[in-house]
This record gives C-alpha cells, structure tokens and sequence, in this order.
C-alpha cells in the first residue's frame, strides 16, 4: 500500500475509549478508499503537540494486518513509546 495512512480520525484523549466504523468516510484522499485495500495496519497515538508527524516519545499502539472485509472489532492498545 501507500506510505502515508489512508485515513484519520482524530480525537482527544479524554475520548478514550472510543469506538468507531473503519470506512471509507474516514478517508485522507477520496480516490484511496479503505474498500479498495483488502488488509491495512491500523495505529494510534498521543501527540502532546497535536501535529501529525509522530515526535520521539509520544505514546503509541500498532495493530497486525486487519482485514478490510471483517467486521470483527479490533482493540488498538496504546501501549509503547515511539522514537
């Protein structure tokens, strides 16, 4: 797939836990939608400064390859430090 993440959806920490619908609304670009991918790794982080690159020490969680076809819940931890 592309380098840059197809889709973004950004919230506060004081809205964790939060649940959402990975879909094609949350795409970056319309013409790389979620639906034409058949796997995408799924991320999340807290920025302290709110920018969109990652900063050394900002708190972080990774998925494995998620299946754009299942709608089966995933759980993203947050749970490491990036560098």
């Amino acid at each position: 797939g592309p380098p840059m993440p197809l889709a973004v959806l950004r919230k506060q920490v004081r809205d964790l836990p939060y649940e959402f619908v990975l879909d094609d609304s949350l795409a970056m670009q319309p013409q790389l939608k979620l639906s034409g991918f058949e796997q995408v790794m799924l991320g999340a982080r807290v920025s302290r400064s709110g920018t969109v690159t990652q900063q050394p020490g900002e708190p972080r969680g990774d998925s494995g390859p998620v299946s754009t076809h299942d709608a089966a819940p995933v759980r993203l931890t947050i749970d490491r430090v990036g560098s």
